[in-house]
């Protein structure tokens, strides 16, 4: 371990830390003891990460530490760094709800305002549940109704389409003719919470429109480029590829890189690496001054109440769940409130998630799918704040 100013860099290759005390004679495991947050990070992620990790916090002081674990190619001594792409999967919702949410300040669309004005009329029809229309708010807090995703319902696939990368086969007409011929609303819009791909995909493509450009173009002027996230894009770069982490299924194959046309970008199809994702997780924070402060205020507010809801994984713990612009909120039994994303394609995991009332939070990215990303995540979250 070295210290730069306000930053803990500590490279770990493979797991080399046991934090287990053995169990007494009465064979009753004995909690692990650490001493210091750096050590029981190093616990967690070890229990976790599959091929390799890069994790990232900013703990109560807000100082920097950063972790790099395992490999970015499986069987090489290849370990990953804070410039190594990762896929970030449907993290990228929350840039798109801090899109949206630029949008509206800036008076260029409106919150309440519907999906169907924006679409072109000639080529779309918008499904409506018992006359109610679908709005922006909507698709922004998984409110609307749609399913999570064409493949698996009854819309034929598209040609070309490949399970391994599910997404990159559909345009946005077939979209468009899924929505207009195939789409059956599940609920009244704005009346239950139901994770859609397809909705916030849709919303991308919408402020694209909007914009007269692409959802790719707007998000690099407005939200990549001025935080300076120079590392991060919707496809690799010839530049990322040379610091690239492969991504492994569960059997540990490679898988493809997770691409999308317009359509479905919005949804889950960012690459980044964890020193971009640390300057917006400092940016979610308000640890570091940008043009972004106002958009990014009113996306992490509760725009929808989901209610109390329980985890399988969490047995006896409850949360009062609400939704922002993309982001997810949810109140701890102990009455702390965590912001937070998942994010999962076929061979990366990555999870964002803050505590501002701390100004603490944590960036993890692992090249390797089947890994619960959301407890590892948040089991970190909750460690900063007891340090």
């Amino acid at each position: 371990m070295y210290r730069k100013p306000k930053l803990i860099l500590i490279l770990v290759i493979f797991p080399i830390i046991t934090l287990f005390s053995g169990c007494s004679d009465d064979d009753t495991p004995i909690s692990p003891q650490f001493n210091s947050l750096e050590e029981e990070i190093d616990y967690i992620v070890n229990q976790y990460y599959k091929v390799g990790a890069a994790v990232g916090v900013i703990n109560k002081q807000q100082e920097e530490l950063v972790f790099f674990y395992g490999t970015k190619v499986l069987n090489k001594d290849d370990p990953p760094n804070e410039n190594t792409v990762f896929e970030i999967g449907s993290i990228t919702k929350t840039f798109t709800g801090t899109l949206l949410a630029d949008r509206i300040l800036k008076g260029i669309v409106g919150l309440e305002n519907t999906v169907r004005q924006y679409l072109p009329a000639d080529q779309v029809t918008m499904p409506t549940f018992e006359g109610v229309e679908i709005t922006l708010k909507h698709l922004a807090t998984h409110s609307s109704g749609i399913p999570k995703k064409p493949h698996g319902t009854s819309y034929p696939y598209p040609p070309g389409y490949d399970p391994l990368n599910a997404y990159a086969a559909y345009t946005k007409e077939h979209i468009y003719d899924y929505l207009t011929n195939y789409c059956t609303l599940s609920f009244m819009p704005g009346t239950r919470y139901l994770y859609s791909n397809i909705g916030m995909g849709l919303l991308g493509h919408v402020l694209g429109i909007v914009d007269g450009s692409s959802y790719e173009e707007l998000i690099t002027r407005i939200i990549l480029n001025p935080l300076g996230m120079n590392n991060t894009s919707l496809f690799i770069t010839e530049d990322q590829n040379t610091n690239l982490a492969l991504g492994y299924s569960a059997g540990f194959e490679v898988m493809p890189n997770f691409d999308a046309n317009d359509i479905f970008q919005g949804a889950g199809f960012i690459k980044s690496s964890l020193n971009d994702m640390l300057i917006y997780l400092k940016s979610n924070l308000g640890l570091m001054e940008n043009t972004l402060a106002d958009a990014i205020d009113l996306a992490q507010q509760a725009h929808f109440n989901v209610g109390t809801v329980t985890y399988d994984d969490r047995p006896g713990e409850v949360f009062e769940l609400t939704i922002g612009l993309g982001w997810h909120q949810h109140q701890s039994s102990d009455g702390r409130t965590y912001c937070w994303h998942g994010g999962s394609t076929n061979g990366h995991t990555a999870y964002i998630g803050f505590n501002k009332s701390n100004l603490t939070g944590v960036v993890v990215l692992c090249n390797c799918e089947d890994i619960n990303i959301s407890l590892f995540g948040d089991k970190i979250l909750k460690t900063i704040d007891k340090y």
